[in-house]
């Protein structure tokens, strides 16, 4: 009984850095289709700016406790490369974006600074942790553990608010999103042959494959099933979903009637125009230009010019 015990042990250590391996190859790449999607579109447009500040945060309050609860060195790498990509797309956020449009001199000082103080706060995170559990300070270090999974899921909160506002996923990589759902999936069966089974680690982990799930049936919604309902497409909407044409004709007449000139517009089209107007309308203006009247005037008593435009 005891060598079976002996034999489990390594296998259950085995498997559990396989998996953590298998999570940190995906949570490596998790962010670099991010990463490589705004730099091919020079935009991030309809990312949030939040979310990838909230995600460094996060990343640093859950790489301290991963050193100081000593977890597998995989699961340590883990949030230590999260943080750093989502620093970087948070970077490329301030360079690209219509809002800051930081220049790249400023982007890569500020970037310099970023990472200097992301290492200084997890390096005092982890002795702040540490000193609290050589004092048997109670609370330590679930408070370590519970707080990055706050900053998690509130990080994907103004991404969920911006998703909805527009009415589509615009800006997100879907390959993102998958490889973060993997990572977390491998990284939930590593910390599972763990000899103790950590319950704040692994629920990191099911905050983030909970997260992604609803941004991906967010993408479904409103990307696959119903596209028209998209902000920018709304003026499509009423008139060319039901085949009608947004173009209209408007005729011009200048006419003199007993001395005094007058112009009459007449405008007849389909489409939201034609939604505006029940029926044709007429407008008619006295006010000529004196050169104007003199040229016309010369001609009979009632001359009419009528010139009809067609707009789109």
């Amino acid at each position: 009984m005891r060598e079976q015990r002996i034999t489990m042990a390594p296998i259950r250590s085995i498997l559990e850095n396989v998996f953590g391996m298998l999570g940190i190859i995906f949570w490596s790449l998790q962010l670099l289709p991010q990463v490589i999607d705004n730099y091919k579109a020079k935009s991030t447009e309809g990312l949030s700016y939040s979310m990838f500040f909230i995600w460094v945060l996060c990343a640093l309050g859950f790489g301290s406790y991963s050193i100081a609860e000593n977890l597998s060195i995989p699961i340590i790498l883990q949030p230590q490369i999260f943080g750093s990509l989502s620093a970087l797309c948070y970077l490329q956020c301030l360079y690209y974006g219509k809002r800051t449009r930081w220049s790249l001199k400023k982007t890569i000082i500020g970037g310099i600074l970023m990472f200097i103080a992301m290492a200084g706060i997890e390096v005092a995170a982890v002795y702040a942790t540490k000193a609290g559990e050589h004092h048997q300070v109670q609370g330590t270090t679930e408070a370590a553990g519970i707080i990055p999974i706050i900053l998690l899921a509130m990080g994907f909160v103004p991404q969920y608010v911006d998703i909805y506002r527009e009415k589509s996923v615009v800006g997100v990589s879907m390959a993102f999103i998958v490889a973060d759902a993997m990572g977390a999936v491998f990284s939930i069966i590593s910390l599972c042959f763990r000899d103790t089974f950590d319950l704040l680690a692994t629920l990191n982990y099911v905050v983030v494959l909970i997260c992604d799930s609803i941004i991906f049936v967010f993408y479904i919604y409103y990307n696959k099933l119903n596209p028209s309902l998209a902000r920018g497409k709304s003026a499509q909407g009423d008139g060319n979903s039901h085949g009608q044409d947004d173009s209209f004709s408007c005729a011009v007449t200048i006419a003199e009637v007993d001395g005094s000139l007058s112009m009459r517009t007449e405008e007849k089209g389909a489409g939201p125009r034609q939604d505006r107007q029940e029926e044709n309308q007429a407008v008619e203006h006295r006010a000529v230009p004196e050169h104007g009247r003199a040229s016309l005037s010369s001609r009979s008593s009632r001359n009419t010019i009528t010139s009809p435009v067609t707009l789109k």
